[in-house]
C-alpha cells in the first residue's frame, strides 16, 4: 500500500476522512433538524444560556440550526470539507465555552443541542468532555483533508483545470 510522505496509508486515510464526514455531518444535521423544527423553544434554550444581548437572540436562534445543517450537508456530500470542519470547530469550542460558563454559573438547563429527552441533553461536564471529543474529531477531519472536494465526482465536473 502507497505511503503518503510516511503519514497514515492511502486507503486508510480515505476511510477515515470519509467514516468523520459522514459521522459529523450526521450528526449535526440531527441537532438542527430539532432546533429548526421547534424553533420558538430554542429561542428560548439560548436565552437561558444569559450569555448574547437580547438583541441577538432570535437571530443566532434562527441562524444557528440552518448553519448546522448546511456544514451536515455539506459535509456528507464533500463539498468544502476543510471549511466545514473549521467552522465546526469554531461552533464546538463556543459550544463548550458557553457550557462551561453556565456550569460556573451553577446553572443547570437543557442544552439545546439535541432533543430534550437525548443522554447529552441536560449540562453537566460530561456534556464537556462529549463536545471535547467532537472538537477532536471534527480537528482530525480538518487536518486530514487537504482537498476542496472530497468526492472525485465534484473535482471532475466543477472544478476548472
Amino acid at each position: 500500500m502507497e505511503k503518503i510522505s510516511g503519514k497514515c496509508p492511502i486507503l486508510h486515510r480515505g476511510i477515515i476522512i470519509l467514516f468523520l464526514r459522514l459521522f459529523l455531518g450526521g450528526l449535526f444535521i440531527y441537532a438542527s433538524s430539532h432546533k429548526i423544527i421547534h424553533t420558538p423553544r430554542f429561542i428560548n434554550t439560548v436565552a437561558n444560556y444569559e450569555i448574547l444581548p437580547y438583541w441577538m437572540i432570535n437571530i443566532t436562534s434562527i441562524i444557528l440550526p440552518w448553519l448546522e445543517l448546511l456544514i451536515g450537508a455539506l459535509l456528507i456530500i464533500g463539498i468544502f470539507v476543510r471549511s466545514c470542519a473549521f467552522i465546526q470547530c469554531l461552533l464546538l469550542a463556543l459550544f463548550i465555552v458557553a457550557i462551561g460558563i453556565n456550569i460556573a454559573r451553577g446553572l443547570e438547563f437543557y442544552c439545546g443541542c439535541f432533543t430534550e429527552d437525548s443522554t447529552i441533553g441536560g449540562m453537566n461536564y460530561w456534556h464537556i468532555v462529549i463536545n471535547i471529543l467532537l472538537l477532536s474529531s471534527a480537528l482530525i477531519l480538518f487536518i486530514l483533508e487537504r482537498r476542496r472536494f472530497s468526492h472525485r465526482f465534484f473535482q471532475k465536473h466543477f472544478v476548472q483545470k
